[in-house]
Order: C-alpha cells, then sequence, then structure tokens
C-alpha cells in the first residue's frame, strides 16, 4: 500500500470545494482514516441525523444512500471500510491540482518534506471545505500529543514524521508556512491548533502566471532608487560606520544582522536603505505589503512572509532584505492614564530569535518605536533615528527636486525654512510642477507653496515656513535696557561660540529681538522654538522633540532660541505629573551638552525652576524702557514715517515720560495698528496709540512714574 510515490507530496485542488471534497481520492482517504481509523464513525452519524446530510454524504461518496432513509448504520460503516480498504490499497497519482503544481517552488527552496506539504495540505483544506471541515469537527478537542497521533493517522505517516515536522525549528514552523497555536496545558481542536497564514493560503491556491510568480506574493527585488551616498550628508558618519559592518558581516557570512531605522513619514528611510545596499552591493529584497488584488497584507502575516523570505534566500550571497512599516506587526500598545504603555501578550522570545538567527541582513523600517518592547529594541545591531532634514540639507533636498525649475533663490532659501519638510514633500511638488502649465515664475512659487503647505497642514503641521522677525522699527540696543553690557556679550559670543543664556523681563522687551541680533552678529542661522513646536499630549515625545531640537540646532550650526522656556523649566518642586519633570531634566541634560550658543526667554522668572536657572551661565534682565530711550525711538518712529516733531515737542516730551512701562514692542505693536487702520503716523496719533498700551499692561496705573 502506498499513500503516494515517494518523492511526491500529495495535494488537494482546494479551488472548487464540491470538485475537491466529492472527487479527489486523497479528500476522501483522509475522511475515511477520521470516521474509521479514529472511531468517529458512530458520532458524525449520530450528530447529523444518521448521514442524512447531502454535504457529508457528497464528501464521504455515499450520495445514492441519501434516497434511502430507512438505511441502516452498519450497511454504510461496512460500506465505507471497503471504501477505506480499497483506497488504501490502490497506488494513488500525484495530483496536478493548483496548489501542487504551486508548492513546488517552496519545496525546491525551503526543502521541505512531503509529511510536512501533507501537513501544510491538510490545514488548508480544513479551512476551505466546508464539508471536510464538519468531519474533521467531529474529532473534538485534544491534547498536543493526541494532535500528533492523529495527524500520524489521517496522513499515514510514521508518528517521528509528524514530531520533526512540528519542530519550531523545523522548515515548516520556521519559514513561516505555518503557524501552531497550541499550547501544552491546554486541549485543542485540530483546527485551532494550525494556522496557515491568509496570504500564504491565498498565494498556494491561486493559479500563477508563471511557477516564480508565487514568489511574488511574499517578497519582490526592490526599485532603484535615485539617490546617491552624497544626498545624506547629515548622516555620513552613521552611513559610513553601517556600511563598514555590512560589508564586513557579508565577507564573514555573519548571520543575525539587523539594522533599526525610524523616522517621521517621508524622512526618506526606504529611499537610504536601498542607496545603502547598493553601494554596498547588496541586492535588496523587499517584503510585499499587499496582495496579488492589492489588499494590504496583515500584520502577523507579514511577519510569516518576512519568515519566508529569510528561508528561501538563506543561500542567496550579497542579498538583503527591507521590511517596511513594522508597525503593523507588532501589537496595539495601550496608554494608561498614567503614562503608563501597555502590550498585549506577545511572543517576544519568537522575535527575539528571529533576531538572532536571520541569515540574510535586513533593515526593519518605522515612524515609531513605541510599539516595540525594550527587549526587542536591544536585540537590534544597529539603530538610526532619521529625523526631519536640518535647515541646510532641506535647502538640497529642494534644489534637486526643484532646481530645474524657475524659481528664486530667496523662495528656495524661505521654503527650506519649514521645520517639518521632507523628501517626499518635494519630490510630490516636483511630481505635480511637471503638469503646471505656467510661465510665470512668481505664480509657479505660489503654486508649489500650496502643494506643499497642503501636505504639511493635512498632518497637523503649519503649512508656513518660519519667517525671519517682523521688523516694523529699526533696531538699535539703544532702545533695550537690560542689566549686562549686550555689546561685550555679543562680542565674546563672536571669540567663544558657546553659552547658556537665560533673558528675563516683561513682554515687549526685546528679548527676542536680541536674539536674532546675536544670530546675525555671529553670522549663524536662528533656530526659534514655541511650546506648541515643542510639547505633545503624548507621553514622552515632548523630550524626543526637546532632543531632535538641540540635535538639529547643532548639526546645522544654529542659535537656539526657546521662547517662553517657563512652559519647559517649571520648578520641579510643584510638578503635578511626572512627565513635567522628566520635561525639565531632558532640557537640562540637552542644555548642558549642546555644543553652541543657546538662549532662552521668559516673562516669568519666578516660574522657572531654581535649580534650573542655575544652570545658565548668564541672566539678563530686560527692563522697560527709560525715558530718554523711549524719547529717541518716539523720534525714530516718526523719522521712518517722513513726519517730524516742530511744535509742542517739549509737551510731547513730557506727556511720553509719563509712560513708565513702554517697551520697544508697543512702538512695533503701533506701527502695525496703523496699517491695518489706515491712519498715519503723526505725533498726537502715535503718543494717543502709545498710552492705550500702557493703559492696557496688567498692573498699569499704579506707578508713579519715571523719576530723575
Amino acid at each position: 500500500m502506498s499513500q503516494l510515490n515517494d518523492n511526491q507530496p500529495s495535494a488537494i485542488h482546494i479551488k472548487d470545494d464540491h470538485k475537491a471534497s466529492g472527487c479527489d481520492p486523497l479528500l476522501k482517504l483522509w475522511n475515511l482514516r477520521i470516521l474509521i481509523r479514529l472511531n468517529t464513525f458512530n458520532r458524525i452519524f449520530d450528530r447529523y441525523g444518521g448521514l442524512q446530510d447531502p454535504e457529508i454524504m457528497h464528501v464521504l461518496g455515499l450520495s445514492e444512500f441519501l434516497q434511502h432513509e430507512d438505511v441502516d448504520k452498519k450497511i454504510i460503516f461496512a460500506n465505507l471500510s471497503n471504501k477505506l480498504k480499497a483506497l488504501e490499497n490502490e497506488t494513488l497519482m500525484p495530483p496536478q491540482d493548483i496548489f501542487s503544481i504551486n508548492i513546488k517552488v517552496l519545496q525546491k527552496s525551503l526543502n521541505l518534506t512531503p509529511c510536512e506539504i501533507d501537513i501544510l495540505r491538510f490545514v488548508v483544506v480544513s479551512g476551505s471545505s466546508s464539508g471536510f471541515n464538519m468531519v474533521v469537527e467531529t474529532l473534538g478537542e485534544m491534547s498536543n500529543e493526541q494532535i500528533r497521533h492523529t495527524l500520524s493517522i489521517i496522513l499515514n505517516v510514521p508518528r517521528s514524521e509528524i514530531e520533526n515536522a512540528m519542530r519550531t525549528n523545523g522548515a515548516l514552523i520556521s519559514s513561516g508556512l505555518l503557524r501552531i497555536n497550541a499550547n501544552g496545558y491546554y486541549m485543542h481542536s485540530l483546527q485551532q491548533c494550525f494556522d496557515v497564514p491568509l496570504s500564504i493560503k491565498y498565494a498556494l491556491t491561486q493559479e500563477q502566471n508563471n511557477p516564480e510568480a508565487i514568489l511574488q506574493c511574499f517578497f519582490k527585488i526592490a526599485d532603484q532608487s535615485h539617490l546617491s551616498m552624497a544626498d545624506f550628508p547629515h548622516l555620513k558618519t552613521d552611513i559610513d560606520l553601517l556600511a563598514c559592518y555590512l560589508q564586513s558581516a557579508e565577507k564573514r557570512h555573519i548571520s543575525g544582522i539587523n539594522v533599526l531605522i525610524y523616522g517621521e513619514p517621508g524622512t526618506g528611510k526606504t529611499e537610504l536603505v536601498k542607496t545603502l545596499t547598493r553601494h554596498c552591493g547588496l541586492e535588496l529584497y523587499e517584503i510585499t505589503m499587499q496582495d496579488i488584488e492589492g489588499n494590504p497584507i496583515e500584520g502577523k502575516d507579514r511577519f510569516s512572509a518576512y519568515q519566508l523570505t529569510q528561508k528561501m534566500l538563506a543561500n542567496k550571497e550579497k542579498s538583503a532584505i527591507l521590511f517596511d512599516e513594522i508597525e503593523d506587526v507588532f501589537p496595539d500598545v495601550n496608554f494608561s492614564p498614567f503614562g503608563h504603555v501597555t502590550r498585549p501578550d506577545f511572543k517576544k522570545a519568537w522575535v527575539h530569535q528571529l533576531l538572532e538567527e536571520n541569515p540574510i541582513p535586513a533593515f526593519w523600517l518605522c515612524n515609531s518605536v513605541v510599539q516595540l518592547d525594550d527587549s526587542v529594541l536591544r536585540r537590534f545591531d544597529f539603530v538610526l533615528n532619521l529625523r526631519a532634514p536640518t535647515r541646510n540639507i532641506r535647502r538640497r533636498i529642494l534644489d534637486k527636486y526643484l532646481g530645474h525649475l524657475d524659481l528664486s533663490d530667496a523662495w528656495l532659501a524661505q521654503m527650506a525654512e519649514h521645520e517639518h519638510l521632507v523628501p517626499a514633500h518635494a519630490e510630490n511638488a516636483a511630481k505635480i510642477a511637471a503638469h503646471l502649465n505656467t510661465d510665470n515664475s512668481k505664480e509657479l512659487e505660489k503654486n508649489l507653496a500650496r502643494i506643499i503647505g497642503n501636505k504639511l497642514q493635512v498632518m497637523g503641521l503649519s503649512r508656513k515656513p518660519r519667517t525671519v522677525i517682523s521688523r516694523e522699527t529699526r533696531y538699535s540696543l539703544e532702545y533695550l535696557n537690560p542689566d549686562q553690557d549686550l555689546e561685550a556679550l555679543t562680542r565674546g559670543l563672536q571669540q567663544n561660540h558657546q553659552a547658556r543664556i537665560c533673558l528675563y523681563g516683561a513682554p515687549g522687551t526685546g528679548k527676542t529681538a536680541f536674539a536674532h541680533y546675536v544670530a546675525e552678529h555671529l553670522d549663524k542661522p536662528l533656530l526659534k522654538k514655541q511650546a506648541s513646536d515643542i510639547l505633545s499630549k503624548w507621553v514622552g515625545e515632548a523630550e524626543q522633540n526637546i532632543a531632535t531640537m538641540f540635535d538639529e540646532a547643532e548639526a546645522d550650526d544654529m542659535v537656539l532660541l526657546i521662547d517662553e522656556v517657563d512652559s519647559f523649566l517649571l520648578d520641579r518642586g510643584t510638578a503635578q505629573n511626572s512627565w513635567e519633570i522628566t520635561q525639565v531634566n531632558e532640557l537640562l541634560v540637552q542644555m548642558e551638552s549642546f555644543n553652541g550658543v543657546f538662549i532662552a526667554s521668559t516673562n516669568l522668572l519666578n516660574l522657572v525652576d531654581a535649580a534650573s536657572l542655575r544652570r545658565f551661565d548668564l541672566k539678563i534682565k530686560f527692563d522697560y524702557m527709560k525715558p530718554q530711550q523711549a524719547w529717541r525711538l518716539f523720534l525714530q518712529v516718526l523719522e521712518e514715517h517722513d513726519c517730524h516733531v516742530e511744535d509742542d515737542a517739549q509737551q510731547y516730551k513730557a506727556d511720553l515720560m509719563r509712560l513708565d512701562n513702554l517697551t520697544p514692542g508697543d512702538f512695533a505693536t503701533v506701527v502695525r495698528q496703523s496699517r491695518s487702520l489706515n491712519k498715519a503716523i503723526q505725533p498726537c496719533y502715535l503718543l494717543a496709540a502709545l498710552e492705550k498700551e500702557c493703559k492696557a499692561k496688567p498692573g498699569a496705573g499704579k506707578s508713579i512714574g519715571f523719576i530723575g
């Protein structure tokens, strides 16, 4: 008796349920063994009303008995026993159904045994043929030992072969073709014990254009990148390290090489991997994210596709695997009200093994690592946080994608101020620009700004780039009233480009403007941040934003300014939440390690953490203007608007000097108001508007004015 030819696995055509289950001798053989060899005949006879169910009778080839209501079950049992003996004494021809054709490609690459293929086929059929599934259900729940014994009987193979096929390090399981869900301490039905990923089941049971096409259900050769290593100058150190590591590991055939790259969408993670692997002479294979019909593949099924790809490429030299959007393959995390992150049960040990034994180097890409357990993160050899590009790199990106267009240098420089601009935005803008029929450069700039702005806005980001500080009046240190010599400070910073400075005082006293002044005199760009740029509703994200801010400033050699620093450096003694303390700690750590000029400004020095204040090299108070300063600025504003004080100059001066809480910002506000109201700047208007600004301030009217 032989179930199959020795070197050919059994198969079942599962595309047509009735044809497969009613006409295939192998399926009938499995059914009969369950009924006769495993003694479920009486159970199924009683459960389905004397075997009068048409589908069951069709599966067993007993449809003729459906017309005999009084047929005795002994007669049916004898009939089934005879059929079983006849089939077992018959040499079954190797089936040529779709499953058998498709499995040959995987069998060759994975060295699957006939027993492993029979088990895989059995699981696929039991989940696809409702009639056969009804028969399998009669086996009930079993222990792991009973399941192995049952499979041995159904497939007519030695128990030892079943044991070998179900080993976790065997080809069937380690390749991800089959998942075993059984826990050794519980009872399971045969259907619950095994699981074939839907994408794999679909690939095996659908007709392919050619035998090799089935591989595209799991992986494909990645497209070539149009970028070069020179397009990642901000990552040169990391890239050089990684390239050296990959090339050495390839020569020595080292296994377990895993690289994690994470960062915001569109930052160029995929392009970086494609560029790097090409530089290292590696063929890059990408794990498929969609099935043949374009439907997304579920996370756990993509994990199986990754396992299968590793197995199939195991002996292919100079190869690497790209596994993108890995957030989908790890379980969702839950955030508790107390800031703790919880994860559902997940087989971490299994993932650890994947990261330690993979024969082909793998690049794992994601937007955020929040869903990855710490024990998983520790197993990556190399981790790279691909942050949004710095300003200089953003300009390079714009030049690369849009440089061929008729765009002004000023526009490109201004668009480079977009903090969240990534290569994908510029590439998308260039794609649309190719179809815009305009010769007007200003119109083109306006349209491209709208395209990029819309992309940023839909992500909850500002659609406009950072702007240079608005100067309503000519800026001069002579109108500021600090308690330190600002000119001497600026000269010192020109010699030593490193300092931590806290500017405090009432709003409008010139703190922010002075930060711009310092940046201009140091010939450095200014990176200005406010609370809204850094704070986040997600636990831990503010700390990441703080670190990113300092990294960007240092990478681009920028002066860093944080406005309203009291939003972060709150007194830790009064903090009500743990995350408030961690934000302060992170800012202090970054301050101390920052190799550049860091300026913080606050209107509320009393709210700032006392210990944090000690970390600043200088704490400079910006006070209200002195009377003579106010008068000189009053005259300057009038002169800038082609107006002069001729009559009643002394009266204007006296009235102005009674305003003891004037700031340079008040003058700028009044100038903007005049434009909005279409009012000409005249002495009387300017004085009245300044008086109104002073009265609107908290505590106004309590002072007795300037003295002396």
